[in-house]
């Protein structure tokens, strides 16, 4: 079983002792080296154990388990060994929708993935067999039924790199025998903290969101607020089961990214409060198949809490986002 460790507790008196040309380069460069060995550490065991042939990464959402996922397929490739990745994001298959007592529909529970045909398609790649995969849409939250993959065959010794937040069902890594696979958790979990708490760890997930949100799907930042509450309770139900059947846990808090994203997501709640003071705000993307149509689920409360975002985020130090390397987990949101 994995452990949460490492929590990270930073101060706003210790992210502004950080500013200045000389002393920022050294925080950012200090924080990317200490996700990059926890990297390492991890391909490093996979490699002295042969047996293994599938990794499975769970976490939940804006945990940067693709970036993640991505960086440790090429530390294993840098060190010798084969690997291919396997999102669940593309299995997918939203048929009949479930929905919170506000209206939320459920898109984050196991029920949302097509758990037969991944763990069909997993265990055909890992016997060595020609496999298509399906394609999800994110835009359209539509798996493309016209559209698989080409054709993948992996060679015996090719490690399958498998990510999503159900990586670690037993419908998925379990139906392979247990010697066979590791499994790792990862998630940020620290605070920012002045004379109380102005940003948790799950608040932490929601600016990664709201960032992402705005910038790959289409969603403004008071939607992603207003859906918050679905993610949590959903994610409620199985964060204790993944990280149990985890073998590592991976904090994916970069003690500087909170300078990056705030700024960042300051302006997109900003952005959309503005919309809807001028009366132009759009429906929420994520509510777009209720029948009867509703337009949000609790508008009135995520502008309670958009408001108080503003005034929380105001007070982080703020630096550009361009001194974030390109490689950083951090670009998967931004």
């Amino acid at each position: 079983m994995a452990l949460l460790e490492n929590r990270i507790t930073l101060s706003l008196e210790d992210l502004e002792g950080q500013l200045g040309a000389t002393k920022l380069p050294i925080f950012v460069r200090k924080a990317e080296d200490a996700f990059l060995e926890k990297t390492r550490e991890i391909a490093d065991y996979i490699c002295s154990h042969p047996q293994i042939r599938g990794i499975f990464v769970s976490g939940p959402t804006s945990s940067g388990k693709t970036t993640f996922t991505d960086r440790l397929a090429s530390r294993l490739e840098d060190i010798g060994k084969t690997a291919f990745r396997l999102s669940l994001d593309d299995y997918y298959n939203i048929v009949e929708l479930r929905y919170d007592k506000d209206g939320r529909p459920d898109y984050e529970s196991l029920s949302t993935i097509d758990t037969k045909l991944a763990s069909e398609n997993i265990h055909s790649l890992l016997s060595g067999l020609k496999t298509s995969m399906p394609v999800f849409d994110f835009q359209t939250r539509e798996r493309e039924t016209h559209l698989l993959s080409p054709e993948i065959q992996l060679k015996q010794d090719t490690l399958l790199l498998v990510e999503g937040l159900h990586g670690l069902s037993p419908e998925i890594s379990g139906l392979i025998p247990r010697e066979l696979w590791v499994g790792i958790f990862i998630m940020p979990w620290g605070e920012i903290v002045a004379d109380r708490r102005l940003i948790e760890s799950q608040e932490v997930r929601l600016l990664r969101r709201i960032i992402r949100d705005v910038r790959h799907r289409g969603a403004h930042a008071l939607a992603t607020i207003d859906y918050w509450p679905m993610i949590l309770a959903s994610e409620q139900m199985y964060f204790t089961e993944y990280l149990t059947r985890a073998d590592f846990y991976v904090n994916s808090l970069l003690t500087y990214e909170s300078m990056v994203i705030a700024p960042l997501a300051l302006q997109d709640i900003r952005s959309a409060l503005a919309r809807y003071d001028a009366n132009i705000l759009e429906p929420s993307v994520f509510l777009q198949r209720n029948d009867p149509p509703k337009a949000y689920a609790n508008l009135d409360a995520a502008l309670v809490i958009a408001r108080q975002k503003v005034h929380d985020l105001e007070r982080v130090p703020m630096i550009d986002a361009a001194i974030v390397p390109v490689k950083s987990i951090l670009n998967e949101f931004l």
